[in-house]
């Protein structure tokens, strides 16, 4: 949703096509915003996506339609996980074409190196792909989809291989098995439930809203250099920081460090016998849109944003 936010903050019009209706309290903030949005409710696989776009006259497209599945879900859910994330796409395509839809931007993951992150350097967008989970395979299709409808049909296709992002407006829809760790601590601050967290894991997660400037910018931009690229602070850290964040709002909020998962109440659904590599970010440092420099104002900036939600998290 901070793409919306965005884009009607911007003055735009927009029309948001999700499996759900939109939190009252994000419509409830967006209603101030200078921008015209349409909420359409509907599955990403529905044959009507054609005519919905065709009737509003969509000329961009950000697809990000998705389950973001864990190994649990993999077992027992791999045809329905195949459907929304890669036929979904296809139908998403399908109805791009259709409607004459000029843009379209599809969220791809870091989840497309696979094992890879875990290696000896920061991975560039050339790197080979070796997706280790469906998930991981699921965006490797998109991404193929992607280059073939753009040299079938002619559509303009940017692939934005997004690392695991945090921010405001993220919430459990029951399609996102891995909730980021700071969603979870935040909840757990509003809960006053102290926070147990283990000292490894630390990973390039990223601000919603600082992706969402980036997709905004591939929606608008007419002669990009590449047609991938990685979106990522551009280095790791570790959720205390947030923690720390937190403690500026409420310096009696009680968390603490803990040697092992099994001691801490926030899962980081990560190999923790393992470090993790920031994605590489050359090239969107390239398009101005990378500024590593911004990560603890981001970090910052968020536990602001939960200080003033806390309704949201309850």
């Amino acid at each position: 949703m901070s793409l919306t936010e965005l884009l009607l903050a911007q003055g735009r019009s927009v029309v948001s096509h999700a499996l759900d209706d939109l939190p009252a309290q994000a419509l409830a903030a967006f209603a101030h915003l200078p921008g015209r949005l349409t909420a359409v409710r509907g599955d990403i696989r529905d044959p009507h996506l054609r005519q919905c776009l065709g009737d509003h006259h969509v000329r961009q497209l950000f697809h990000g339609a998705v389950i973001t599945a864990a190994q649990e879900r993999e077992k027992t859910a791999s045809r329905e996980i195949l459907d929304v994330n890669v036929l979904g796409t296809v139908n998403a395509l399908d109805a791009c074409v259709y409607a004459g839809v000029a843009r379209v931007v599809l969220a791809s993951s870091s989840a497309v190196y696979g094992d890879a992150i875990f290696g000896d350097q920061d991975l560039g967008e050339d790197h080979r792909l070796e997706p280790a989970n469906l998930y991981g395979i699921c965006k490797v299709a998109v991404e193929g989809l992607g280059r073939r409808y753009e040299a079938l049909h002619g559509l303009r296709v940017v692939l934005a291989r997004i690392t695991a992002a945090y921010g405001p407006w993220e919430r459990d829809t029951g399609l996102r098995d891995t909730l980021s760790p700071l969603w979870q601590i935040a909840r757990s601050w509003v809960a006053g439930v102290p926070v147990a967290v283990v000292a490894g894991g630390r990973r390039d997660w990223v601000h919603s809203a600082r992706v969402a400037q980036v997709l905004a910018a591939m929606l608008d931009h007419d002669h990009l250099a590449q047609r991938i690229y990685n979106l990522s602070p551009g280095q790791v850290w570790h959720p205390s920081a947030f923690c720390q964040a937190l403690q500026y709002h409420d310096p009696g909020f009680a968390w603490s460090m803990v040697a092992s998962q099994a001691q801490s109440n926030i899962q980081l659904h990560d190999n923790l016998s393992r470090e993790r590599r920031a994605l590489s970010v050359a090239r969107a440092r390239q398009q101005g849109w990378c500024d590593s420099s911004a990560l603890d104002a981001d970090i910052h900036r968020y536990a602001t944003w939960v200080a003033g939600h806390k309704d949201w998290f309850r």
